[in-house]
Formats: structure tokens, C-alpha cells, sequence
């Protein structure tokens, strides 16, 4: 086993991930691989509500990269919301999973909201999510992503969606995946350690970075997917949010990991 008493939580869309070719970013599979050759704990954690977890997992698999710790906000979902009847929205494949995770969708008799992404919402959309959010005081997101890319461009995030709907309704709501203390926690007993041994490497400073760093983690911020350059969020900072290390993309972060800097 490696003596090292550190390891690392790893985002996939934008930092293993490219957001538009979707093929393995430069360094990804060698970063993984040395993580595995060395025996460094780490977890991959996703926000993906794209497909089931285990298909989710096995595609990435198939791309090269060789996982061996995984989580994502389906893993723990049912711990989050216990009701079978919930109004959601999402892609057509969110959905789809949702029913095959044992839960109803129903508009006119539910007991929870639950918000994912969907490229294509609109103001009908949001309207209908707020109506919702007014019929029930479990409101749910998916995750709390700043924003998303797709095909180059940038998108609400479910968690600037949900501040949405909380400013109009004037009610809190639970996050299921990143940055959430119980997604964290989840990952972190994947590894053994403490939060102050563990680095999140991400693209979103503001949906996964700030939440890391308040649970005492070390923060990485990779410049290859929704934050393109540097000056884009570090003015927007406050000291003590500012990540330990800015790299261009996860090449650049297995330099510092044989150097003993990350």
C-alpha cells in the first residue's frame, strides 16, 4: 500500500471528461492509472443523472479510464427522498430512471420535487417547477452545479436553478450530489481518510470546489472545462475560497502529483 495518507475526490464532465468531444482529456487515463499503480485512494464523483450508475460507470470503463471507486447522486438518492411519488424534471433519461429506481411520477398528488438539468427547459418549464415547489416543502436537486457545458456553451446548473426557485417560493431545498455534505461523506468512507487528506480536482469552483473547502478539503480547479481561464473566478473569491493549485488540465495535475505538491 502507499504511504502516502492523502487522496482524491475527481470530477468527470470537464476534468476526466471532455465536454464536448466526450472522449478522455489529456492526462485522465494516466492520472487514474498512477492512482491505481500506487495504491493513492480516490473516489470518482459525478453528477451524472444521465443513465443508471453502473452503466454510467461501465462507459467510462470503456473509454480507458480503469475506476476503481465511484459515486454519483444516484447512489444515494433513496436515502435523500424515501417518497415513490415525486414531480421531476429532467431529461427524458432522468426520468427513465427515476421509474427504474422504484419512483412515480405524478404531477397532480406528489411529495417531492425533484430538479435535474435538461438543455431544453424553458419558461413553461420553470413556471411548472415553481408551481410545484409551492404544493410541497421537499424541493430536491439532483445537484447543486453552478452551470453546465454542452457543445461548447454554458448552461444553468441545476444549482443556480434551484436558487431560483427557492428565491420565488422563499423555501430551502436539499441537494443530493455535489457539493452536498452527505454525497462528501458517502465518498469520503470510500477512502478511509478524513476530509483534510483528500483534494477535490473539479472544473466547477462554484458547485464542487467552495463546498470541499468548507468541509476542509484541498481544492484543485481545472481550466479544461466550464471555467476557461483563470480570471473568469478568482476575482469572484473570497480569500479563503481561492484553490491550492489551478491546473490546465489533469496532465498538468500528475506532474504535481510526482512531484509531491498536490
Amino acid at each position: 500500500m502507499s504511504k502516502m495518507n492523502k487522496g482524491f475526490f475527481i470530477d468527470v464532465q470537464g476534468t476526466l471528461i471532455d465536454d464536448i468531444n466526450r472522449e478522455p482529456i489529456d492526462g485522465a487515463v494516466k492520472f487514474i492509472d498512477y492512482l491505481n499503480d500506487k495504491n493513492i485512494p480516490y473516489v470518482v464523483i459525478t453528477n451524472n443523472t444521465k443513465e443508471k450508475s453502473d452503466l454510467f460507470l461501465e462507459g467510462l470503463k470503456d473509454k480507458g479510464l480503469d475506476i476503481k471507486n465511484y459515486i454519483d447522486p444516484f447512489s444515494i438518492l433513496k436515502q435523500t427522498v424515501r417518497n415513490k411519488k415525486v414531480a421531476a424534471f429532467g431529461t427524458d433519461k432522468f426520468l427513465e430512471v427515476l421509474k427504474q429506481l422504484g419512483y412515480e411520477l405524478d404531477f397532480d398528488n406528489f411529495e417531492a420535487l425533484i430538479v435535474s438539468i435538461n438543455q431544453d427547459y424553458t419558461n413553461e418549464d420553470y413556471a411548472k417547477m415553481i408551481d410545484c415547489a409551492f404544493k410541497t416543502d421537499t424541493l430536491v436537486g439532483m445537484h447543486g452545479t453552478s452551470t453546465y457545458s454542452k457543445a461548447g456553451k454554458r448552461y444553468p446548473g441545476v444549482g443556480a436553478i434551484m436558487s431560483m426557485i427557492k428565491f420565488a417560493v422563499n423555501k430551502d431545498y436539499e441537494v443530493v450530489g455535489k457539493p452536498s455534505l452527505s454525497f462528501y461523506d458517502k465518498a469520503r468512507e470510500l477512502t478511509s481518510l478524513d476530509f483534510k487528506d483528500i483534494t477535490v480536482i473539479s472544473d466547477d469552483m462554484i458547485g464542487d470546489l467552495i463546498g470541499a473547502l468548507k468541509l476542509n478539503m484541498e481544492a484543485c480547479l481545472v481550466l479544461s472545462g466550464k471555467v476557461r481561464t483563470e480570471e473568469e473566478v478568482i476575482s469572484t473569491l473570497k480569500k479563503e475560497e481561492i484553490p491550492k493549485n489551478i491546473c490546465k488540465d489533469m496532465s498538468e495535475v500528475l506532474e504535481l502529483l510526482k512531484k509531491g505538491e498536490i
